[in-house]
């Protein structure tokens, strides 16, 4: 699993290994990798890939790490966000770090790793997109990124469900992860955060990285064997 050391991905992989799952976590720090996967059920069983996915030939030395453990059944794409290019006229070299980022990482992987699924007619891929693919609210290169993210999610699983890889999208809402931008106006501005509550959030809370993880945990599974192409919001019912 990508970005695996921090907030919903941590999240994820706890739940994985709960369901019994042998887990790669995969993001750029060793040490953090190493703090999670001791907090995991069966740790031992679990590997490490201290790996920056945006570096040259990164991915290739991923596919290598994961064929040494044996065949790959799931893959989470958690990886993604908005590398912090902000401007509405940003250069185009600028977009394509962020598409590259939040699409072409999971392309790659997914170039790589399916059609070994494909073979064995059992797969599942779940991409993490995001609730500005319903708002278009956010910077627009990364709201851009996500919309394509789930363009390509719905097209490249029509070619490969009818070999049992399904592979699908979950879309979070307002999640309160430490140190990102919900958990900070909840300290912050309280009152900011509940007229967003009352305005947007029927169930009048916010998200925990939890509430992701069983979702995705769920189409990881055999009973999601016909939500080919799925995109699940898990955003507490937004309006």
């Amino acid at each position: 699993m990508t970005g695996a050391s921090r907030g919903i991905g941590q999240a994820l992989v706890r739940e994985l290994a709960r369901e019994g799952a042998r887990v790669i976590l995969v993001a750029r720090s060793a040490d953090i990798l190493e703090a999670v996967r001791r907090q995991m059920a069966a740790p031992e069983i679990h590997r490490i890939v201290a790996l920056d996915l945006m570096a040259e030939g990164s991915m290739q030395k991923l596919a290598d790490a994961v064929r040494e453990a044996g065949d790959l059944d799931i893959m989470v794409h958690n990886l993604g966000g908005s590398l912090q290019i902000q401007q509405l006229f940003a250069p185009v070299d600028d977009w394509k770090k962020v598409w590259q980022f939040n699409v072409g990482i999971c392309q790659e992987l997914n170039r790589i790793f399916i059609p070994a699924m494909i073979e064995r007619r059992w797969g599942r891929i779940v991409h993490l997109s995001a609730l500005s693919t319903t708002t278009y609210q956010g910077n627009p290169a990364y709201v851009s990124s996500k919309c394509a993210l789930e363009s390509y999610v719905k097209s490249i699983s029509r070619e490969v469900s009818r070999h049992n890889v399904i592979v699908t999208a979950v879309a979070p809402g307002a999640i309160a992860v430490e140190g990102r931008y919900f958990a900070k106006i909840a300290k912050e501005d309280p009152a900011a955060l509940k007229k967003y509550l009352d305005d947007h959030l029927p169930i009048r809370r916010l998200g925990r990285p939890e509430d992701v993880a069983g979702v995705v945990a769920f189409l990881c599974s055999e009973q999601a064997s016909y939500m080919a192409g799925a995109v699940v919001a898990v955003d507490g019912g937004w309006i």
